[in-house]
């Protein structure tokens, strides 16, 4: 029987890159999971390659590879004041019409010329949470059995 809660899940990287996070409500628990699989080859780039070695993950993942954002769609409209009114309201349309992705949306802009557009980005309150809770999990991994799945948990309120 598929999990419904994952097939909502917020996904990104893949099993051929670095990572795969999934982000999904965990309704039944009451909490927000977020999953990261890290792959060998972010692991062999960190030098991480044993299990003592996994106390230093949380400062690979988070924020490089994990970061809770908003777009802010101000500071966008401010940057685009300096072009022309026509060109600069066009932009901005073509860009909230792809603001359910933001990966679509930073490649709009990006074909529009409109490049660092990571100083748009606005990190959120939850990302101290996500810290805490990946620095916790960190210090924690070895007091279990070493073949169950280690879950990050943390409430969102």
């Amino acid at each position: 029987m598929p999990n419904k809660e994952k097939e909502r899940a917020l996904r990104y990287g893949g099993r051929k890159t670095g990572k795969l996070v999934r982000c999904y409500q965990k309704r039944e628990l009451g909490v927000f999971r977020v999953e990261v699989e890290a792959h060998s080859g972010i692991l062999r780039r960190n030098d991480i390659s044993t299990l003592d070695d996994f106390l230093y993950l949380p400062e690979v993942v988070y924020p490089a590879h994990l970061q809770f954002v908003e777009f802010d769609w101000g500071r966008l409209e401010q940057h685009l004041n300096t072009r022309s009114s026509i060109e600069g309201r066009r932009i901005m349309a073509g860009a909230k019409r792809r603001a359910a992705s933001l990966r679509r949306v930073r490649r709009y802009l990006n074909r529009k010329g409109i490049v660092n557009v990571h100083r748009f980005l606005v990190p959120l309150a939850i990302n101290a949470k996500v810290s805490l809770a990946l620095n916790r999990w960190a210090r924690h991994f070895k007091k279990g059995p070493l073949w169950v799945t280690s879950a990050i948990r943390m409430r969102v309120v």
